[in-house]
């Protein structure tokens, strides 16, 4: 289903639609329509989160509370104030059905989601909340509203602030996707370097810790050739409740493994060479591996920081990271 508040991230979604949907859901979108696995999931987009503000009354709210901190009340204080207005607040009947539809037709009570923020202002999403396994579609509603509080956390407002932004007029869409049982399986990045894509790779949830990861370089061409370097992998993330993640001992046997076969580092090269193409800029992909069925999906795109240069000025020289 695709409506007013809700867009299905199937390569429907137009990746020019970044002010709606936002900009990590406008990402994946693009890349699926590529042809590139990311979880089955929707976005609650920007006209849900203005209708929830409007129907909850909340814009007087936010105007009052931006008055007494530029009134000298603590940043920290106004931002939480607004942020308790929309717990309050109550989510709109007719957002609520649509999310809960959007989230029957991903399998429903009992179906495994993972809600994120997708902010379409740099200074929108100083905060990357992500609200991990959730179960019920009532979890999900209320995860909305969460990320939509979030647009208000006490730095997010100071940057809108500093850069002249307008409150009233920020907006916060949200992702919506199935979880991939990476607890269970593995995950990583991968961005292109120059002539080979460079693949980081570690047991379960999220980027492993810096020199902890397996590290492979997979140069492109009709045989690609890959080079090797087996991590520590000491540790792993996975899931505690509730809802969280922990890191826990990873056991004798995945710490000798390498996490990944050549097939699926040749999968990721593919896919990292094609999203440089799609954005005509250096990304990085973060992948994770389902343990359960041993698919590979891309979970978030974005751009990478290329190594810094020096730039030598008056016989000094000054390391300036480039944005690829």
């Amino acid at each position: 289903m695709n409506t007013e508040y809700v867009v299905r991230l199937d390569g429907d979604a137009e990746p020019a639609r970044v002010e709606q949907i936002g900009v990590k859901a406008s990402r994946l979108a693009g890349l699926a329509r590529d042809g590139i696995r990311v979880p089955e999931g929707f976005a609650v987009t920007a006209a849900a989160y203005r209708e929830f503000v409007r129907e909850g009354r909340l814009g007087p709210s936010i105007a009052q509370a931006i008055r007494r901190f530029r009134a000298g009340r603590d940043l920290v204080v106004a931002a939480a104030e607004i942020r308790s207005a929309f717990r309050d607040a109550p989510v709109p009947t007719g957002l609520t059905d649509e999310i809960m539809a959007a989230y029957d037709e991903l399998g429903g009570d009992g179906t495994d989601v993972a809600v994120r923020c997708s902010p379409v202002e740099p200074a929108d999403g100083i905060q990357d909340d992500v609200f991990l396994h959730l179960r019920s579609g009532a979890d999900v509603v209320a995860a909305c509203r969460r990320c939509f509080a979030s647009l208000f956390n006490a730095v997010a407002v100071g940057n809108r602030e500093a850069m002249g932004g307008d409150h009233l007029k920020a907006v916060m869409p949200v992702t919506v996707q199935s979880m991939v049982r990476a607890d269970v399986g593995a995950s990583g990045s991968a961005r292109g370097e120059s002539t080979f894509v460079r693949v980081r790779a570690a047991w379960g949830l999220g980027e492993p810790p810096v020199g902890d990861a397996d590290q492979y370089s997979v140069h492109p061409g009709s045989r690609p050739l890959i080079v090797r370097h087996r991590g520590a992998k000491l540790t792993k993330s996975v899931y505690a409740d509730p809802r969280g993640t922990q890191r826990i001992p990873t056991t004798y046997d995945e710490r000798m493994a390498l996490v990944l076969s050549d097939d699926e580092l040749r999968q990721l090269a593919e896919w990292s060479e094609a999203a440089d193409k799609h954005f005509r800029r250096p990304m990085t992909l973060e992948w994770a591996k389902d343990g359960m069925s041993g698919t590979l999906y891309v979970v978030e795109v974005r751009p990478w920081m290329v190594p810094a240069v020096t730039i030598t000025a008056r016989g000094r020289g000054v390391a300036v990271p480039q944005l690829g």
